[in-house]
Parts: structure tokens; C-alpha cells; sequence
């Protein structure tokens, strides 16, 4: 969206200029001014960068677990683990589990945990998590800005403690009922080093690098919060179901550009708003809408380089896009529909019904 301080900047130095300018050449260059304003705000889905936030106050703050964990004493780590067990709770058994380290009270649970702690590899990505993350006080208040605006629109639902860790790579995200935490070993620069020498591919470590982590904290904890639930577990309802997940993400952070929200480039954009009929016309002719085969599903939901019915051109998840499309003219066709009712309604064939969806 065009920078609204820049624009007036601009218009300024117009002014005063002025009176070089021939004054129907004047009145023309106006006229395209504003025209451009218009339509960088047009551009800008259902945001509004002067909402007003009401609900209660948040007080975010985000315990750093990866730094407790990596600055204790590796010898002396059995005197730690009963403290970690009880400030974090619920996150030490998820995170034991998904590095399989063992319950804590096992016999070789604190060796585990000493080994994993001590690999040179891990120390590794522990002081290059350091040197990207220093400090986290931006997540910190976009986060607490963003769950403030969550706040407001679902004001009976829990804010979660947030906490962040790495796993060497092994899980970008940990959810559960009060609980989001954010593996920050996954957002350390979409050209780092780590992530090229262990293989990733590039269309999936383009996204991950630092401004990618509180779009993605807020769309993970959506999915914990409003998880998929129709009878009906075919591709339509799935597609819908993630641009649901979307049109909240773009509600909830209204500052953050769609290209972030999504992980798409303009180029991915463009090529899905041009082809937007077109995407919709191959799943509809192809009986594809209700097909309930997971692999089909998959093959349209998952990260890819590119959707292949679609051609090489297209972004990987492009299909999500007709789904975002659909919720869309749902909420503009059913004015009285609020964000909370939205989120409530898990008979996705209901929103595609009501939003008469006819892309062209």
C-alpha cells in the first residue's frame, strides 16, 4: 500500500511548485494523484490501518526458553529440569516429545537432554538464533497489538502464553489450549547459510526469515483455536477453511502487507488474481470441489514451487486463493455476519452458498 506520509510529502513539494505548472496540467496531475491514493487504499483487503481496538489490555511477554536452556551449566542440568518442568509446564512435555528426548522423569532423560544441548550443531543454531533475535521487543508488541484485536472480536477466548525455543530444526510451532510457541530456529533469513547447507528448498526457506514470525504465530494459534470441522472433509471445505484462516490473519495484523500474511511474492498475486476464473473453472469442470481423496487435497493445499493443474507460473497453494475469494464475498454479501460468527461457522457449503461466488 502506498505510504500515506510519503504521498503527503510529495504532494507537498507539489505545491509548492505550483506555480510552474500549466493549470489544466495541474488540475490532471491532481486528479492522478488522488486517483493513486484511492486505489493504494482499495488495495489494502478489508484493512483499515485506523481501526479502533477496544477489549481488554494485554500484557504480553514472551519467555525465552532457548536462552534459559543453552545458559545452564550442561553438567549440572538434572538441577535445572525440576524448575523448567514447572515455569513451562505444559511446552517442556511437547517440547521432550517432539526432540524425543523422554519424559522427564525417566532414567535417561537429563543425558538426552545434555546431548542435545552439547551437539556442536545445535549450539551452532543457538548463537546464530542469538545474533537474529537479540532481543525480541517488535514481536513482543506486534503480538500484543495483534491478540489485543483478537481480544476484541472473540473477547471469551484465551490469550496464550507465548514462549519461543529452537529444536534444531525439527518443529516450527507448538500449540495448545493457553499455549503458542515459535521455533525461531526456523526464521533465521530465507538465504542463511544453515538452511541451504541442510537442503531446504528454496520454496520453503523464502519464508522463513524474521517477519515471518508473528504472521505465522497468529495463524498457527487460528488453527488451534478454530480448527477444521465439517462432516465434509473434501477440497472445497478445505479451501475455504485456510482462506478463512486468512481473511482473520489480514483482521488481526491490518499493517502487515498480504504478500507476508501469505508467503507470496507480488508475481504470485498477480498471477492469482488474473487467473482467479480460470482456477475456479479447472476445479469445477474437473469434479475436483468435492473430491475427499487426501492426496488430492493435499496436492492443492500444501507448500510446493508451483501447483501443477495450474502451470509452473503459479505460486504452490494458489487454489487457497479461490477459498479467500469465497469467504470474502461471504462477508460483503452477509453484512450482519461478524468476524466471531464467521469464525463459528463450520458448514463451509453454507458460506459458499451465501457468498455467491461467481468469479469472472
Amino acid at each position: 500500500m502506498l505510504n500515506l506520509r510519503l504521498f503527503l510529502i510529495f504532494l507537498s513539494l507539489y505545491f509548492n511548485k505550483i506555480n510552474s505548472i500549466n493549470p489544466m496540467k495541474h488540475r490532471e496531475v491532481i486528479s492522478a494523484l488522488l486517483y493513486i491514493l484511492l486505489i493504494s487504499f482499495a488495495g489494502c483487503r478489508g484493512k483499515s490501518i485506523n481501526e479502533q481496538i477496544s477489549g481488554r489490555d494485554i500484557d504480553l511477554e514472551i519467555d525465552r526458553f532457548e536462552t534459559e536452556l543453552f545458559s545452564a551449566d550442561p553438567s549440572m542440568l538434572e538441577n535445572y529440569i525440576p524448575g523448567w518442568e514447572q515455569k513451562y509446564g505444559v511446552f517442556f512435555g511437547h517440547f521432550n516429545y517432539i526432540l524425543n528426548l523422554g519424559t522427564s522423569t525417566s532414567a535417561a532423560y537429563s543425558e538426552n537432554l545434555r546431548n542435545f544441548v552439547t551437539d556442536p550443531f545445535n549450539y551452532r543454531i543457538f548463537k546464530r538464533t542469538m545474533e537474529v533475535f537479540p532481543d525480541i521487543d517488535t514481536i513482543t508488541l506486534e503480538l500484543e497489538t495483534a491478540f489485543k484485536r483478537y481480544n476484541s472480536h472473540f473477547p471469551s477466548r484465551t490469550v496464550p502464553r507465548v514462549i519461543t525455543y529452537i529444536s534444531g530444526f525439527t518443529q516450527t510451532a507448538i500449540s495448545d489450549d493457553s499455549l503458542m510457541a515459535i521455533g525461531l530456529d526456523m526464521y533465521l533469513g530465507s538465504n542463511d547459510d544453515f538452511y541451504s547447507d541442510a537442503g531446504v528448498y528454496k520454496y520453503l526457506s523464502k519464508n522463513m526469515h524474521p517477519d515471518k514470525v508473528v504472521p505465522d504465530c497468529m495463524l498457527f494459534w487460528e488453527e488451534t483455536e478454530f480448527p477444521f470441522n465439517d462432516s465434509v472433509n473434501n477440497l472445497v471445505s478445505n479451501l475455504i477453511y485456510q482462506g478463512r484462516l486468512l481473511y482473520l490473519a489480514g483482521i488481526l495484523l491490518p499493517d502487515k502487507p498480504d504478500t507476508l500474511l501469505w508467503g507470496f511474492s507480488e508475481k504470485d498475486f498477480d498471477f492469482c488474481t488474473k487467473n482467479e476464473e480460470q482456477m475456479w473453472t479447472y476445479l469445477v469442470s474437473n469434479k475436483l470441489l468435492f473430491n475427499t481423496d487426501r492426496l488430492t487435497i493435499d496436492k492443492y493445499l500444501q507448500p510446493a514451487p508451483f501447483t501443477t493443474d495450474f502451470g509452473n507460473q503459479s505460486p504452490g497453494r494458489a487454489a487457497i486463493w479461490t477459498g479467500y475469494r469465497i469467504v470474502e464475498s461471504y462477508m460483503r454479501k452477509n453484512p450482519s455476519v461478524s468476524i466471531e460468527d464467521l469464525m463459528k461457522e463450520d458448514d463451509y457449503m453454507n458460506i459458499l452458498n451465501m457468498s455467491s461466488y461467481n468469479p469472472e
